[in-house]
């Protein structure tokens, strides 16, 4: 075949190619080729894969009344039905879907491809408003997110809807109902009281034998403590009774029986306010409470109590009688700090009476044969007992058992020889469990009598008798026995 007519037939098959395949590509592209001879003639473009339909998105769910305005959907807060909920583009110029909630309060629109929106609350009424806006701390399904005010009201913010989320069911609206008023009912007036007591112990709290005070004026003022509103006088039991006319902010004042009289400290009932006192004792408020608020719901208040402290003209204070201390040292033979049956008494030993500091001798006295002694203190007060054991002596160990059979003395360190400091308070007469053991105590030599000569007549000389003990002016020694 001539190639002149060779080269027709290749153009006309490629040109019907081209125009069955519009794109054609290079011989580069990773695409089939025709080729004839050596030459590339044309490109076969690649077949191109699906892409799957976009999936809508449903974006929902939920307007209700919010009654108490604070823009969080509480518990007992229903949904509102009939309302209607748009979606729309991002610049608010194109209106995408709509829905009305039904009976709960649900709504669903649907955006048909991933994107940014909004959606539109349109109010029930011209008199209804929105919730405030993000009140829920942060939770999403708890709150509003329909901006109540500015140029974007009834909207909410732009929000982005990326390609892989099927739906949300977050974006709910709260609506400020508006409520025709109910008629307010006449406020009924607001009875306070009740107690003024003689705060015998002056510590602020009602306690049991503390009297009522009768007589005393007490007074309900407004919170600035420019108009007296009501009075009243306690009655015999201290109680009483003044009329607040209305809900609102008041002031009680009580007025000191007499002028040398003082209020209790306040507020010193541990946060019970049925048993402490509410007046202020000093201050720029002195004799007033502090502001106190009644509820419109409120009927009484009965637990504004006020203590006074009444002036007594102080009594006599008698002679203070002197305390008596005592009142045994023995002899701790087997050394256990405890007297035990059959240990004795020491006699002739000292015992004084030093002040806390031991800087002060004050008293003295020596223990009889029984071991005993007594000392007088003064005055109530501290003080410490001193004991001066014999040479060789000393002191058992402190402590070592009831205070009535231990010993009280310290055997050794700085206050060696003394006991601790002792406080002797007012009401105290005498003490005497102030004991001291000693050790090692050596034999007193006890001098018997020794007889008196009678005077009689001039002995007639005769020879000298032969010398004869005189048993009467022996020293005779206690017997002690040794333990082996």
């Amino acid at each position: 075949m001539p190639k002149k007519i060779l080269s027709s037939i290749l153009i006309g098959l490629t040109l019907l190619v081209a125009s069955i395949f519009p794109l054609l590509r290079t011989p580069t592209d990773a695409s089939a080729q025709i080729i004839i001879g050596t030459l590339p003639i044309f490109t076969l473009p690649p077949i191109a894969t699906a892409t799957r339909t976009p999936t809508p998105i449903n974006l929902g769910n939920f307007v209700w009344d919010d009654l108490d305005h604070d823009g969080r959907q509480d518990a007992g807060e229903p949904g509102i039905a009939g309302v209607t909920v748009q979606l729309w583009n991002s610049t608010k110029s194109q209106l995408i879907d709509s829905a009305v909630t039904n009976a709960s309060g649900n709504y669903t629109v649907t955006a048909p491809v991933p994107g940014n929106y909004r959606i539109r609350v349109v109010l029930p009424g011209i008199m209804d408003g929105f919730s405030p806006k993000d009140q829920a701390g942060g939770d999403d399904t708890d709150d509003s997110d329909i901006n109540p005010t500015g140029t974007d009201t009834g909207f909410t913010n732009i929000f982005t809807i990326a390609n892989n989320v099927i739906s949300i069911s977050s974006i709910d609206a709260g609506i400020v109902i508006f409520r025709t008023p109910t008629p307010t009912r006449t406020p009924t007036p607001i009875n306070i009281g009740n107690f003024v007591w003689d705060d015998l112990d002056h510590d602020g709290r009602q306690d049991t034998g503390e009297p009522g005070l009768p007589g005393v004026t007490v007074q309900l003022w407004n919170s600035t403590k420019t108009d007296m509103i009501d009075s009243a006088i306690t009655d015999s039991n201290g109680a009483y009774w003044v009329v607040a006319p209305t809900p609102g902010n008041y002031r009680i004042r009580v007025i000191k029986p007499t002028i040398l009289d003082s209020f209790s400290p306040k507020d010193q009932a541990g946060g019970d306010d049925t048993d402490d006192s509410d007046i202020n004792p000093n201050g720029t408020d002195t004799g007033f409470t502090d502001i106190i608020n009644i509820a419109s719901n409120v009927i009484s208040i009965s637990s504004l109590d006020t203590g006074i402290i009444k002036f007594r003209t102080p009594t006599p204070t008698r002679t203070q009688t002197p305390i008596n201390l005592g009142n045994f040292v023995w002899h701790d033979l087997n050394g256990n700090g405890i007297q035990n049956m059959g240990e004795p008494g020491v006699g002739g030993i000292t015992v004084q009476l030093w002040n806390a500091t031991k800087t002060q001798l004050i008293a003295s006295a020596v223990t009889n044969s029984n071991g005993n002694y007594t000392v007088v203190a003064p005055l109530p007060g501290d003080y410490r007992i001193r004991v001066v054991p014999f040479p060789g002596s000393s002191f058992t160990p402190k402590d070592q058992g009831s205070n009535t059979e231990d010993s009280d003395i310290n055997p050794s360190g700085p206050d060696l020889g003394f006991t601790d400091i002792f406080n002797i308070a007012s009401n105290v007469i005498s003490i005497s469990s102030l004991d001291a053991g000693l050790t090692q105590v050596a034999p007193s030599p006890t001098p018997t009598n020794t007889r008196t000569p009678t005077p009689g007549p001039s002995p007639t000389p005769s020879p000298t008798p032969s010398p004869q003990p005189d048993y009467d002016n022996h020293v005779h020694l206690p017997l002690i026995l040794r333990s082996e």
